[in-house]
């Protein structure tokens, strides 16, 4: 990899990777969630990312909560 688009695109993919699982656990309970449950799982996340042995996975965990987040504020506003 030569490039941050080819950085990115790997990172989406495993960004994706990792929602796909948990969509088949989870649903899409996230879509009508109260925000402040939302942010303390994104602090949740990054307290694992400080304990935990995989630092890779836990950081795809933190972005997939900010973009929880984000989808949550843009397409299903209070």
């Amino acid at each position: 990899m030569n490039n941050s688009a080819e950085y990115i695109d790997e990172f989406l993919n495993e960004m994706k990777q990792t929602m796909s699982k948990h969509d088949f656990i989870k649903g899409s309970n996230w879509k009508f969630e109260k925000y402040d449950n939302l942010v303390n799982n994104l602090f949740s996340e990054i307290h694992e990312f400080e304990i935990k042995d995989d630092p890779q996975q836990e950081l795809i965990d933190i972005a997939n909560s900010c973009f929880i987040l984000w989808a949550r504020n843009k397409y299903f506003p209070k």
